[in-house]
């Protein structure tokens, strides 16, 4: 089953997170912390009006989410920049072991569902260089690079 979470779901969504960010962490331990975002900002993105987390469950377990707002490109004051108006998934988790089951695959669909409509054209999403997996899970979805963003540590 797929949902809109509620403020009942706060703690299932904090616990979701902090794997995530404790995967984040192998991946890239002197950015990441393995601890997931704060209560109050997990509750914030659930009031907001351009935001939901869509929860998937499994046998009424919340096994993962995506979390999806609407954003807007910030340099559209500029005739040289497009409106652009976009769906921006700023996170994905699925719990391992409900891995390869199709749960992904549902909660990018509803993200796109989403977007659709609140009339929006586009999804975009960040994902680690290094974490192939989450790579190929998103451009097996239909995500293309279009921008590099790269880093230098000095």
């Amino acid at each position: 089953m797929v949902r809109i979470a509620n403020l009942e779901d706060i703690e299932e969504i904090y616990n979701l997170n902090t794997e995530l960010f404790v995967v984040l962490n192998e991946l890239k331990e002197n950015i990441y912390n393995p601890i997931g975002f704060p209560r109050e900002y997990i509750s914030t993105m659930i009031r907001a009006d351009n935001s939901d987390y869509i929860l998937i469950e499994d046998d009424d377990k919340v096994v993962g989410y995506a979390l999806v707002e609407k954003r807007a490109a910030p340099i559209q004051i500029y005739e040289c920049f497009k409106k652009d108006e976009f769906a921006y998934i700023d996170e994905v988790i699925v719990l391992p072991e409900y891995r390869s089951k199709g749960y992904g695959k549902i909660l990018i669909e509803e993200a796109t569902k989403w977007a659709k409509t609140r009339n929006l054209t586009s999804l975009e999403l960040n994902v680690l260089s290094n974490n192939y997996s989450a790579r190929a899970f998103y451009e097996n979805a239909g995500f293309e690079e279009y921008q590099l963003k790269l880093r230098k540590e000095i």
